[in-house]
């Protein structure tokens, strides 16, 4: 069976820094108010977007995916500040459909999470006001069944905005998919911001949630190099995975290579054991109009090893991709 967390409020500590070089945080947190019901995502893109992605509404989710995405993975922060005009961190993210997002309000005073329904492009049905949040770790939670761009604001101090560009698209392997964050690929490089990665091992590789974990091995590559390889455990047995492109370098001695950060999950049980948050990477990813590749294999499942990992390569491809699969030329 899976954790069960109590809602007790303030049980948690928030280190997310929305670009800056943090080698880890953890939050633990008590949930409570509001998420939309899991809905069918309806067909968004065109046919023209060429056979390496699908389209949201054909992905065969596996038993036990839906129980799996009810809980928050991504955390956004509403910090302190003693000036008055708190701002969202991160402010712009990018997320596949079916994934749940918690604000955290960590200021002294009660802001909202307040969709504009002039800057959207989602359906009146779909947009959402959270009321005011309590101050001091109060929290808000929304589900986002259906694609397409969410901005929104503090309605108590509406200079401070925010924006979630839902995906749904997806690249599917043999024995996992990959859920798209915000449609952002092919990518251009330099306009490509933050973006969230969700894969969902297939029905006939392993149960969804794990009894206990699954722990991921992910490697990115270039087209000439090993970049970046590290592991993640995750407890719901999704592992969401944002790649923040950042062109800066670290030397920090604690990281698989010396350019990229690592941290998160953003959530885990009030023990600190647990991990069903996103984890989030830092480097030169999606830097370059090139073709990169993050290369995901299962390494262990309810803590025992496996011994033919199934393993998965998925493209991230660039608008210059001269796979025959990408229909963009560069700069269309």
């Amino acid at each position: 069976m899976r954790r069960v967390r109590s809602a007790i409020r303030g049980s948690f500590i928030i280190t997310i820094a929305a670009f800056l070089l943090l080698a880890q945080s953890t939050i633990i947190a008590g949930f409570a108010t509001t998420s939309t019901s899991l809905s069918s995502v309806p067909s968004t893109e065109s046919p023209d977007r060429g056979s390496l992605f699908k389209e949201l509404g054909e992905f065969l989710a596996p038993t036990g995916y839906e129980e799996a995405r009810e809980d928050p993975s991504y955390a956004v922060t509403i910090p302190f500040t003693d000036l008055g005009a708190s701002q969202f961190e991160p402010h712009v993210i990018s997320i596949p459909a079916n994934m749940t997002v918690i604000w955290f309000n960590e200021d002294q005073s009660p802001h909202s999470v307040t969709v504009n329904a002039s800057n959207s492009t989602v359906p009146a049905s779909e947009q959402f006001d959270s009321d005011l949040i309590d101050p001091d770790s109060g929290s808000f939670i929304h589900k986002f069944t259906v694609p397409g761009v969410y901005d929104y604001y503090d309605s108590t101090n509406p200079s401070s905005k925010g924006r979630v560009n839902v995906g749904g698209e997806y690249e599917s392997g043999q024995n996992m998919d990959m859920l798209v964050g915000g449609n952002a690929l092919p990518f251009e490089a330099g306009k490509i911001g933050r973006t969230t990665f969700s894969f969902v091992p297939k029905s006939n590789v392993t149960a969804i949630p794990p009894s206990v974990s699954i722990t991921y091995n992910v490697t990115i590559l270039n087209s000439t190099d090993t970049m970046y390889s590290n592991q993640f455990e995750d407890s719901d047995g999704i592992l969401d995975l944002e790649l923040i492109p950042s062109a800066r370098s670290s030397s920090s001695s604690n990281q698989t290579a010396p350019h990229f950060v690592t941290w998160g999950p953003d959530l885990t049980d009030q023990e600190g054991v647990a991990s069903d948050g996103t984890y989030h990477v830092q480097g030169p990813v999606m830097v370059e109009n090139d073709d990169y590749t993050i290369s995901v294999s299962i390494v262990e499942i309810d803590d025992t090893a496996q011994s033919l990992p199934p393993s998965d390569d998925f493209l991230l491809p660039s608008t210059n991709s001269s796979n025959a699969l990408i229909p963009f030329a560069a700069g269309e």
